[in-house]
């Protein structure tokens, strides 16, 4: 008698410990399910914040080239136009040689700037420190322009960095032009077997940065260098200028 109500005892302790087990195993994986279906929400949460990102992004690209094709014609009419037709009224009213030279001298400097914009001259076999030379020519009439080279590579760029990092600096040099109230733009641009930086500098007013919130130039800046798989930084102060820091890693850009 004992002996089975022993055994009736072990087989009940049997039988609660599987239970205590099956519900401790079904309330791990219940744990772990909700787990992973919570970190799955996560990701596409993150996914779709980061799809709208680079759609408003796209939008922003869209509008900031629609928006240099607006400035761009208006360049040639009002400005480059403007200056021609007035040469052409001086000469016809009383010619002078001095003036027409200088109205001159002024209309080509506008056209090789509205040139330089609309393409970039010979880029399959241009430097990029060539590129950017030429591009800040027309502006040294406007500011003291100072540009640093430190090459210690022989690695090549691709056609798509150098168009991309050329109309970035397009784009800074516009918002110096319009925002900054600058003098002095300082550029440097260093490339290793690794590394490619590219330092942009103004003496301007600059700006708060908690205040001011991104506008088209710079969402289409981050734009031009998420797609050549680059990074940059931005600081500024009011009354301290502006500076920016482009970073590319040559692993990555070397395949673009």
């Amino acid at each position: 008698m004992e002996k089975w109500e022993n055994s009736g005892m072990i087989a009940q302790g049997i039988w609660i410990i599987l239970i205590f087990v099956f519900i401790l195993a079904f309330s791990i994986v219940l744990l772990v399910r909700e787990n992973f279906q919570r970190i799955t929400r996560v990701k596409l949460e993150e996914e779709k914040v980061k799809l709208e990102h680079q759609q408003k992004l796209l939008e922003t690209n869209i509008l900031v080239q629609e928006r240099e094709r607006t400035r761009i014609a208006a360049d040639i009419h009002d400005i480059l136009i403007g200056k021609l037709t007035v040469l052409k009224i001086k000469n016809e009213i009383a010619y002078d040689q001095k003036e027409t030279d200088e109205l001159i001298k002024d209309s080509i400097a506008v056209a090789r700037r509205i040139s330089h914009d609309l393409s970039l001259p010979m880029l399959q076999y241009t430097d990029l420190d060539q590129l950017i030379s030429e591009l800040i020519k027309p502006w040294k009439i406007v500011f003291n322009i100072n540009l640093k080279r430190d090459n210690r590579s022989k690695s090549l760029f691709s056609d798509n960095v150098k168009i991309q990092l050329t109309r970035i600096l397009q784009e800074l040099i516009m918002n110096i032009v319009k925002h900054a109230e600058a003098t002095t733009i300082d550029i440097q641009l260093r490339h290793t077997d690794k590394w490619l930086f590219l330092f942009i500098k103004d003496n301007g007013k600059g700006f708060d940065m908690q205040e001011n919130s991104k506008g088209l130039g710079l969402k289409n800046i981050e734009f031009r260098m998420q797609y050549i798989k680059g990074k940059y930084k931005q600081k500024s102060k009011k009354g301290r200028g502006t500076s920016y820091l482009f970073t590319l890693n040559q692993s990555e850009f070397g395949e673009i």
